[in-house]
Order: structure tokens, then C-alpha cells, then sequence
């Protein structure tokens, strides 16, 4: 019954509401799954669903739906092309108060949740995600639930308009239909907060804070109640946030300047550096990304460049690199070999093959590395390795292939060789250097 009450109102969301959907995610999986939601189980027939892989464009889309007066649920990812998607999402809050916003996360701490919602996140969705969960999720956020909600709504309007005891008088709503509703107790304290009734919007903050610990308005209220007022209590509201959600480099900051402020310097340069370093990883995230695009670009233009900006990614990952990232350490490889620095190259693949080490293509590399070095035995046993890894691997490449065959055949390994230029002269018909190695080769076997 519940399930149909969502999908209900997601239907009229987009069929009654025209309202609209952006994602921003590379994951192709969800992007099918939320398709399939909205139209195959939801059953809207609208163009209402954009997707977008990068930020701007999904940006521009966003306020375009804005300006048209189309209500927008937005989806983005944690991580959007390698980087946090933090500041998109603080940007959009800040240009479209009203947007709603569900973030798609894998697994994550507590912390980072409460992070996302402090920043103005409407809800969490973890992936992988069932359409089940998409929907409960879409609906809670276009239309929170029951009567409180509406009161709510009526509550800040009224606040807003500075209509404080029509908004006293909805609080008591509230509190009448839930006694310790702590979004009631928050309408509450900042009525008396506008009346200048500072003991009771206190009092008010504190129930609202003790009917639910983990929500975390009440505390930044009481921490600004506070705020230049009593820094002990100022501070010990900061530092409740902060063990919430350590996340916010705006808090660590204020609680710095506190402890700076009351000639505590050790505890200030403390919480300093914490802000500094979660400005850093995010920043370094946003380096790495900037550093693997210019890579790209560069190619095989310019070894010396690439080798620059590979390494910049790498250093940017140090600590987190995973079999995704192999890719990175074989152009580096790459780019090091077009340079002569076979050596270096030898180091970049061995620091690799930790992360990977059954991995063909880095073995593969690996070997061409000590080839240029004309080191053939270890290049042999390197390919050896690759092959013992996958059989096949050289199949797909001629000139693979033909690298394998010229090693090999360098050692006396000429059985070996002989298959490997046969692979070559398949794979590559037209290649006049491959054939005529392979018929020196053959006829050098008497073949």
C-alpha cells in the first residue's frame, strides 16, 4: 500500500507537476536502473529525464529548468569525474536554495551523510541502488510526509514574513500532534531568537537537541546563540558538531579561532591543520583530475610532459591507488621509455605490480623496460610471467606479438619465437617487416 502511496506521488510529480529529473553520474548501471523507474514502473510518458557525465552541462540544464519554472530533483554522484562533487553542491544550494538534491554514494561513514545534509542535501541514496529504494527516496523528497510537514512549511513562511506569533501558534500545532518533534522545538527557539528571548530559544534548542542527537540544526543554533556571547559554551557546541560531522572545514576553522581567541595557540593550530587538510584532499582531488586531462592532451607529444602530469596524478592518489588507476603507471611507464629512462621505468612498474601483480600489461611493460636496456633475460622472464598470467594476452596486437618473437628468439628460444611471429603475420598480413623476420626466422630453423 505504502509503495503504491510513492509511486503515486511520483507520477504526479512528473504527469501533474511536469517536474523533472538531472542526473550527474558516469555510472552507466544506475543511469539504467533510474531510467527504467521513471519509466517503466512510474509510467510517465514525458521527456523529463536528463543525464549528464560532466558538471557544466548538467549545471546549465539545472538553471535552464530554473528559469522554465520546471521542478527539478537533482541526482549526483559523491565523486563526479574523480573529484568531490562538494562544491557543485554547495554552489547549486547557494544559486537554487530550494533545488532538491539526492546525493549517490557507495559505502560511506556516518559522517560524511551528516556532512551532505548539513551542506543542504535533501537525502542519501546508497548504491547500488533497487528501484524500490529510488522511489521511497524520490517521493520523501518531493513531498515530505504527513501533516508536521505542512505545518513546517507554513511555520517558516510565517517566520520569514516576521509573523512571530502566527509561527508561535504553528509551533504549538506541532508539539501538540508530536511533544518532542525537534523541527517544532526549532521553529520554537527561532521565534524567541527574533523576540530576543534569548534563555528561551536556548531552552527551546536544547529539547529540540536531546529529542534527536544525531540532528544537527539545533547544535549550530545553539553554537550561534552563543557566539560572541560565551565562548566555553560556543566552543562546546562547535566541538559536538564537529565529533557529527568533522567534515566542515568552516567549523574546524571557528573552533581554531575560539581556542585562538583564548590564547590556547596548540588546540588552535590543531583544528587549523585539520581544515587544512580536508581543503587539501579535496583540492588534491581536483589537481589530480586537472593533471590526468593535461596528460591526455599531451599524449605521446611530448614524453617529458606526460611523464610530469602522470606523476601528478599518481602523487595526488598516493594512499587510496587501486587496480583502477594500472593504467596511469603503464603511460607512465610509456612516457618514461620514449625518454630512454628505462631504468625509471623498471621502478614506476615495479611500484605497480604491488597494487597489481599478476597484472599482463604492466609484466608485459615491464619487460619492454629491460629490453631498452637490453637486459633480454629479464625481459624474457617478465614476459614469461604476463603469459603465465594470461596465455592469450598477446592475440589482440601485432605488434606485441612481434616484440615476444624477437626476445625470444634473441635467447634461442626459437619454438616460442616462431609461434609468436606466426600470431604477428596473422594479425598484421601487410606488415613487410614482420613477414620478413618471420621467413628469417623460419628459414634460420630450417623451416
Amino acid at each position: 500500500m505504502a509503495e503504491k502511496k510513492y509511486d503515486g506521488i511520483l507520477y504526479d510529480y512528473f504527469e501533474k507537476q511536469n517536474g523533472a529529473v538531472v542526473l550527474l553520474s558516469e555510472d552507466p548501471y544506475f543511469k539504467k536502473t533510474l531510467s527504467s523507474t521513471i519509466f517503466k514502473i512510474i509510467g510517465t510518458k514525458r521527456d523529463c529525464l536528463w543525464t549528464f557525465e560532466a558538471v557544466q552541462p548538467a549545471l546549465k540544464r539545472i538553471q535552464q529548468c530554473d528559469k522554465d519554472k520546471v521542478e527539478t530533483v537533482v541526482f549526483i554522484e559523491r565523486i563526479v569525474n574523480d573529484r568531490p562533487s562538494t562544491d557543485t553542491i554547495i554552489t547549486l544550494k547557494q544559486l537554487l536554495p530550494d533545488l532538491r538534491i539526492i546525493v549517490l554514494v557507495g559505502e560511506t561513514k556516518r559522517e560524511n551523510i551528516a556532512y551532505f545534509y548539513e551542506i543542504g542535501v535533501n537525502n542519501v541514496i546508497s548504491k547500488p541502488a533497487s528501484m524500490n529504494n529510488i522511489i521511497e527516496k524520490m517521493a520523501f523528497t518531493i513531498r515530505p510526509q504527513g501533516k508536521l510537514s505542512e505545518y513546517m512549511s507554513i511555520g517558516k513562511r510565517f517566520l520569514a514574513a516576521g509573523k512571530l506569533k502566527e509561527a508561535l501558534e504553528v509551533s504549538d500545532k506541532i508539539l501538540s500532534i508530536k511533544a518532542d518533534s525537534p523541527a517544532g522545538l526549532m521553529l520554537r527557539g527561532d521565534v524567541f531568537l527574533e523576540q530576543g528571548d534569548h534563555p528561551k530559544a536556548v531552552e527551546s534548542y536544547l529539547k529540540a537537541h536531546k529529542s534527536s542527537h544525531l540532528y544537527l540544526e539545533p547544535l549550530k543554533k545553539l553554537a550561534e546563540a552563543y557566539r560572541g556571547v560565551d565562548d566555553e559554551q560556543h566552543l562546546s557546541y562547535l566541538n559536538r558538531l564537529d565529533k557529527l560531522s568533522p567534515l566542515n572545514i568552516e567549523r574546524k576553522t571557528d573552533i581554531g579561532r575560539v581556542h585562538l581567541k583564548n590564547e590556547r595557540h596548540d588546540q588552535a593550530e590543531k583544528y587549523f591543520d585539520q581544515a587544512i587538510d580536508i581543503a587539501t584532499k579535496e583540492a588534491m582531488t581536483m589537481i589530480g583530475s586537472v593533471a590526468e586531462q593535461i596528460s591526455e592532451a599531451v599524449g605521446t607529444a611530448s614524453p617529458e610532459l606526460a611523464e610530469k602530469y602522470l606523476t601528478k596524478v599518481i602523487e595526488t592518489k598516493k594512499g587510496s591507488l587501486s587496480k583502477d588507476d594500472i593504467t596511469l603507471f603503464n603511460k607512465r611507464g610509456i612516457a618514461l621509455r620514449g625518454q630512454g629512462k628505462w631504468q625509471e621505468a623498471i621502478e614506476n612498474y615495479s611500484h605497480a605490480l604491488k597494487i597489481s601483480p599478476k597484472d599482463e600489461g604492466l609484466l608485459y611493460n615491464m619487460g619492454m623496460a629491460y629490453y631498452d636496456g637490453r637486459k633480454h633475460r629479464e625481459a624474457a622472464k617478465c614476459f614469461d610471467k604476463a603469459l603465465e598470467a594470461n596465455p592469450e594476452f598477446f592475440k589482440h596486437s601485432a605488434a606485441v606479438a612481434a616484440n615476444l618473437g624477437t626476445v625470444y628468439a634473441d635467447l634461442r628460444r626459437m619454438e616460442e619465437a616462431l609461434l609468436f611471429f606466426e600470431t604477428a603475420t596473422e594479425l598484421a598480413p601487410d606488415n613487410k617487416s614482420i613477414k620478413a623476420r618471420y621467413k628469417a626466422l623460419r628459414e634460420a630453423m630450417g623451416k
